[in-house]
């Protein structure tokens, strides 16, 4: 993006504000390094944009998820540099969504905040134009990037997208939207209530931001595509993670009833409705009362149907506190360490 931004139409009174990017990694440390100079020279675009630059502060957030290989070097080395940096070294792989929300928590007050991938397919350069929609406009709460174009061939591409159609379809608001992971910028009050959301249920960490978001933007970017790296879910992992996900999901258990249901009442409307014409026909060859029995249990195979989704939709209420493993990790920061 260029960093030419018309500055006169900028909403901002910065007081002394912090912009936190916000990361995971799991043996990236080929990418650490130039994602944080990168982030760094996005900072700098944002600040020439805005009327008082001196009023926005620097904040980042890196979590090493047990990285396998120099990562935790890396990560070493950048917060002995910068000390608006803030590392965080997991005990163990937690995953990129446990392991974020943490780092969510350890932004501090932040004004706003940039969730971003540390494999550089998120490019940091979005985040200029982000915040400058969200100063611009403070009746937005957040910027969510969707993705116009994904790494990946055609097959892995198709995944997604069907992936993505039936997570917005699991969440009761229906507010996931298709191609976004959770790239975006967040402001403070939003960051607050994903972790609520979080603590409160077991939906995973894009629908704890979509639910979160009451008036968001919407931008689009292409994504590219990995280099250089390992994602935290490998093979099989993929798959586990999404039909966790989409299990997980606020609304699933209900709307799965629901769909049950209809299809069990439509099925035995359809057989009572055939049944009902055959033996006025003449064509069938059922004694008498038989069909106005086998309807009957075919309408109550309905009802219970429809029971099912009714109650599972209550049920749904008291699953909604979801449980969440504690992790164990040590902050990193120039001139001191701490332990959790």
């Amino acid at each position: 993006m260029s960093a030419n931004v018309e500055t006169t139409a900028l909403v901002c009174s910065m007081t002394s504000e912090r912009l936190v990017y916000v990361t995971t990694a799991y043996n990236e440390s080929l990418n650490l390094e130039e994602l944080h100079t990168r982030c760094r020279q996005a900072f700098e675009q944002i600040r020439e944009a805005l009327p008082n630059p001196d009023g926005l502060e620097f904040g980042m957030v890196i979590a090493d998820n047990n990285s396998s290989d120099e990562s935790l070097t890396v990560l070493q080395r950048i917060v002995s540099k910068d000390p608006q940096v803030i590392g965080i070294a997991n005990s163990s792989n937690y995953g990129p969504e446990a392991s974020a929300v943490n780092a969510f928590r350890h932004a501090g007050d932040c004004s706003l905040m940039i969730c971003l991938c540390s494999d550089l397919q998120d490019p940091p350069e979005q985040s200029v134009e982000m915040v400058v929609r969200l100063l611009q406009d403070n009746s937005k709460d957040a910027v969510l990037a969707v993705k116009s174009r994904s790494a990946g061939g055609p097959m892995l591409q198709m995944a997604r997208r069907t992936y993505y159609k039936a997570l917005g379809y699991s969440s009761r608001l229906q507010q996931v939207p298709s191609g976004f992971h959770g790239f975006g910028c967040y402001r403070k009050e939003v960051v607050e209530e994903i972790l609520r959301y979080w603590d409160e249920s077991g939906m995973n960490l894009r629908m704890c931001i979509a639910n979160s978001c009451h008036s968001p933007v919407l931008i689009h970017y292409r994504q590219a595509d990995r280099t250089r790296g390992t994602s935290s879910y490998r093979g099989a992992g993929y798959a586990l993670e999404a039909i966790r996900a989409l299990l997980s999901a606020d609304a699933a258990a209900s709307r799965l009833a629901l769909t049950i249901g209809g299809f069990g009442i439509l099925f035995a409307f359809m057989m009572a409705v055939f049944l009902l014409a055959n033996y006025l026909s003449g064509n069938s060859r059922y004694e008498g009362g038989i069909p106005t029995v086998m309807a009957l249990v075919l309408v109550s195979f309905g009802l219970q149907m429809l029971t099912m989704a009714v109650v599972s939709r209550q049920i749904e209420g008291l699953r909604l506190s979801g449980f969440r493993p504690k992790l164990r990790y040590s902050l990193m920061r120039q001139s001191q360490n701490s332990n959790d």
